[in-house]
């Protein structure tokens, strides 16, 4: 805070949780996740969320496949990527969630859980359809 009192302070981003920094940071990745307040009453924040893969032949780093939860197709990862922002997300921000991050923006490495391939050639999930799924976020 010294050096700049303007920034945000997530100090452990989804690991142990000490009470420190200016908001409380969760990943969540393998249970339902309900909005709960922070004791302390900072900001929650859900960091990473998520993580659904679909590997795409020809734009892998290598043929592992890391992810969370695996998907066959873009139609089933959108429509499980819509479910969970509907029955999750959605939700627990008309609740109190102050932001939310989903993991992740572009595949790497062994980790084939993101949006896009790892060598950005390929959307995995519809731009349009993401951008209705987070127009539901406005509220």
């Amino acid at each position: 805070r010294a050096l700049d009192p303007t920034r945000t302070i997530d100090h452990a981003s989804g690991w142990h949780d000490q009470g420190a920094g200016d908001v409380q940071s969760l990943h969540v990745y393998f249970y339902q996740y309900r909005f709960r307040p922070d004791k302390r009453g900072r900001a929650v924040v859900l960091s990473e969320f998520g993580g659904y893969n679909l590997p795409v032949a020809g734009h892998t780093w290598n043929a592992k496949n890391f992810g969370y939860k695996g998907y066959q197709t873009p139609e089933a990862l959108g429509e499980a990527v819509k479910t969970l922002y509907e029955t999750q997300i959605v939700p627990a921000c008309k609740s109190g969630l102050a932001a939310d991050v989903y993991t992740q923006l572009s595949d790497v490495e062994d980790e084939v859980n993101g949006l896009v391939t790892y060598d950005r050639r390929l959307c995995k999930m519809d731009p349009a359809r993401m951008r209705k799924i987070n127009s539901k976020l406005r509220f």
